[in-house]
């Protein structure tokens, strides 16, 4: 009776520890699939945070130019740029600055770390250029006069890249960014200064007002927010 008992009690252990390592097997899978679905869920919040920080910089732009500030005399001036600065001669004016209290009271602040490709030893700043025509925004011809203001984040992760657009109802072309050879790379100062054109190599980025590309000059995923389109 005793030998029964006891084959019953090791039947149940033995029971007992295949469960358990069942259940080891299925939290460490469970765990492994919560990895994935954080690492896309982070890369959709760092992409919106990309895009609310350029909606909210248009915006102000779009504020100091219904106070009638021209385009030409936005102040993108700021300490935090350190060398890569914006001196615009305007900038004496604090009514003109874009992150100024006076001027569009935004907080100047970098581009996300976290979205940047490592692998570039990314710079992490945002920069304003005005020397890129965006197709079929505003008027598109190469010259001056056509010439965009645009702000741009490059040196971004692929995975950023793609969210973006998805969020912004981009085309990702064979699940990939749409590409162009190279984007033009002058600071605004107050001057347009034509030298590219964004959307001429890919349908995906024609008219639209924001967007992530592949810029093949130089393999960095760019995202660009036109600020003014003329």
């Amino acid at each position: 009776m005793k030998n029964s008992e006891n084959g019953n009690v090791l039947f149940y252990i033995l029971i007992a520890v295949v469960l358990l390592a069942a259940l080891s097997f299925a939290v460490m899978q469970s765990g492994r699939g919560n990895i994935s679905a954080v690492t896309e869920e982070k890369a959709r919040m760092l992409a919106t945070e990309i895009i609310e920080y350029s909606n909210t910089v248009a915006n102000a732009t779009a504020q100091l130019r219904l106070r009638r500030v021209r385009d030409t005399d936005l102040c993108y001036d700021n300490v935090g740029w350190g060398v890569a600065n914006y001196p615009n001669p305007s900038c004496s004016d604090d009514a003109t600055k874009i992150f100024g209290l006076k001027g569009g009271g935004v907080t100047w602040m970098n581009a996300p770390a976290l979205a940047m490709d490592s692998a570039m030893t990314p710079d992490n700043l945002w920069h304003i250029y005005g020397n890129n025509a965006v197709q079929e925004v505003g008027t598109t011809c190469a010259g001056d006069a056509c010439a965009d203001l645009i702000l741009v984040a490059d040196e971004l992760r692929l995975e950023i890249c793609m969210q973006i657009n998805n969020l912004l109802k981009v085309d990702n072309p064979f699940d990939a960014p749409p590409i162009d050879t190279q984007i033009g790379t002058t600071r605004f100062i107050g001057t347009y200064t034509y030298t590219r054109t964004l959307g001429d190599e890919s349908t995906a980025l024609r008219g639209k007002t924001g967007g992530c590309f592949l810029n093949t000059s130089n393999s960095k995923y760019t995202f660009f927010k036109v600020l003014v389109a003329r």
